[in-house]
């Protein structure tokens, strides 16, 4: 257990320290977690997501307690927490705010996955969720409540989120969710009279493909 522990946490570190290189998230926003056991990890407030080390991840039980070494979790561990308890196939979450899709989260719009065949695939139905203040039970239950029915999920005028049954998996559907929010936007602006969406044939047809997968 004592390796298993360590080695998230070098997992969660890596994760984060990527996030901030391919420029999804800021120097201080963002969190990440992985679930371990009855226990989550997670990463810390307050510090420099780019920089952030395996030791600065703490460990939180499912009641939200910290366990073991102290440390100031996110101020968004009761999303963490309540999609955990939520899902159990979820093992793995991931919150950032890439500019594109947050870009969408702070409009009215919809960001469509019908453009492009991966983020069909990969995403699904887009969630949503109104704008709480960050930090809160409200924002929290709310979120919690999108992710049951959703892997990605937008939460107005704050973000993104992505759950998944690993951190990689977690990890790729963020990525996708914002190269879907470029499209889009690219789509709606320069192309948007040339834009061409998947028929309903094909959107059958990937439906199926995936089930298969």
């Amino acid at each position: 257990m004592i390796n298993e522990l360590e080695n998230l946490k070098v997992e969660v570190a890596e994760f984060m320290q990527r996030l901030y290189r391919q420029r999804l998230t800021t120097t201080s926003g963002g969190n990440i977690s992985v679930r371990c056991g009855n226990n989550i990890l997670i990463t810390p407030s307050g510090t420099d997501k780019g920089l952030l080390k395996a030791e600065e991840v703490g460990i939180m039980d499912m009641s939200g307690i910290i366990v073991g070494e102290p440390f100031k979790p996110s101020i968004e561990n009761g999303i963490h927490l309540g999609i955990y308890r939520s899902r159990r196939d979820v093992n793995a979450i991931v919150h950032a705010h890439p500019v594109a899709a947050s870009a969408f989260a702070a409009s009215s719009a919809l960001l469509k996955t019908c453009y492009h065949a991966e983020a069909q695939v990969i995403l699904g139905e887009i969630g949503y969720v109104d704008y709480c203040c960050p930090g809160t039970p409200e924002l929290a239950e709310q979120v919690a409540a999108a992710v049951c029915q959703h892997n990605c999920v937008l939460m107005r005028n704050h973000g993104a989120l992505c759950a998944g049954n690993s951190l990689l998996q977690a990890f790729d559907r963020l990525e996708v969710l914002e190269t879907a929010a470029q499209i889009n936007l690219i789509m709606r602006g320069a192309l948007k009279d040339e834009a061409v969406e998947l028929n309903i044939e094909a959107l059958k047809e990937l439906e199926c493909f995936v089930q298969k997968c």
